[in-house]
């Protein structure tokens, strides 16, 4: 497997910095979310050059992310079509770095609109994501915000083209014990390109979302990692850990390192 962090979005450091962290932590690679106003992909774009000079000196290899809050299947067409501009803006940045995949989230709640109806619109919106990611063979990854299995099954059918994104602490908020996360790996073990993990405590609320070291909330890690383990995962893994000391991120690569142990997949 390969290990990553994401850039912080919020913190004072340069991107540039943010490199070299990745680096000198003993990361494989640095996710870089596109999010303003750090990170919006105009300054991004900008950095290029130092970018890939960074990226040659290190050894680095880049994701990238798009910001939560980009519905690419907003039910109004304009604010869907300007939202999709926005993503292939990002797929653009990505290709200038050689980035191995751009993410976005799956978002299938919205007012009065019934969660089948999103779906189809979010398919829409990865359709014309696919199109142009397809010029240059970037790879599209779908992340899971609240979802079920089901409701992935209904999006990966109307567009085959986009792979799975798993995010380990987001598949925790709606089930207790880890039975939701494992479904996930095994229904989409062909599909699996791209992994977060953090953790949380379940639920929703102050008990949500929380971003938390690995270990300090309720999911059962060994559980987890022997799933991917069992689908022979071998991609990319970011440590989404959000504290501004950076032990307890180090800390959590340390702890998933330990239960991967030596192994590696195997063809049989």
């Amino acid at each position: 497997m390969y290990y990553g962090t994401l850039a912080d979005p919020k913190g004072d450091s340069d991107i540039l910095q943010e490199i070299y962290y990745a680096k000198d932590a003993g990361f494989d690679f640095l996710e870089i979310s596109a999010e303003g106003p750090k990170f919006p992909t105009s300054k991004l774009l900008s950095r290029v050059s130092d970018i890939k000079k960074a990226r040659d000196e290190t050894g680095i290899f880049f994701t990238c992310h798009t910001p939560w809050g980009w519905n690419v299947g907003n039910p109004y067409k304009p604010i869907r079509d300007a939202t999709v501009n926005e993503v292939i803006d990002v797929i653009g940045f990505a290709e200038e770095i050689e980035a191995r995949l751009v993410t976005v989230h799956m978002h299938t709640r919205f007012g009065l609109y019934p969660k089948d109806e999103m779906i189809r619109y979010m398919a829409e919106g990865l359709g014309a994501l696919c199109d142009r990611a397809e010029k240059s063979g970037m790879t599209v990854t779908v992340e899971n915000v609240d979802q079920s299995v089901e409701d992935f099954k209904k999006l990966f059918g109307l567009e085959p083209r986009a792979k799975f994104h798993l995010d380990v602490g987001h598949a925790n908020i709606s089930c207790k014990g880890g039975a939701n996360i494992a479904d996930f790996i095994e229904t989409f073990k062909d599909r699996l390109y791209h992994v977060h993990v953090h953790d949380n405590k379940g639920g929703h609320g102050v008990d949500g979302d929380l971003h938390l070291a690995l270990g300090m909330g309720n999911i059962d890690w060994h559980r987890v990692v022997n799933a991917l383990k069992a689908a022979k995962y071998n991609r990319t893994v970011t440590f989404e850990v959000f504290s501004k000391n950076r032990q307890y991120l180090e800390m959590s690569l340390d702890v998933f390192k330990s239960l991967i142990g030596g192994w590696a997949p195997t063809d049989d």
